[in-house]
């Protein structure tokens, strides 16, 4: 990345509310969804990958991987 785009960057998150913030990380995660579907490399993300990208928080006591319904349930489909 060009030091010019990331000190915009770095000055849009300083100026940037918590709202707006939290809304660009979703679109973020999203989009590089939409390109690993798109490009059909979504099998080879590792459960760790997938949390990451979902924003879903680190396994839970028992848990051994992403569920389906935690992954509807974050992405708000139903299920």
């Amino acid at each position: 990345m060009p030091a010019g785009e990331l000190r915009r960057l770095r000055a849009l998150a300083r100026i940037a509310s918590q709202q707006e913030l939290a809304e660009a990380e979703e679109a973020a995660r999203i989009e590089e969804l939409d390109a690993l579907e798109a490009s059909g490399r979504t099998a080879e993300l590792s459960d760790q990958e997938a949390r990451r990208i979902l924003g879903i928080s680190a396994l839970r006591e028992d848990e051994k991987y992403v569920t389906t319904d935690e992954v509807r349930r974050r992405l708000g489909l139903p299920r």
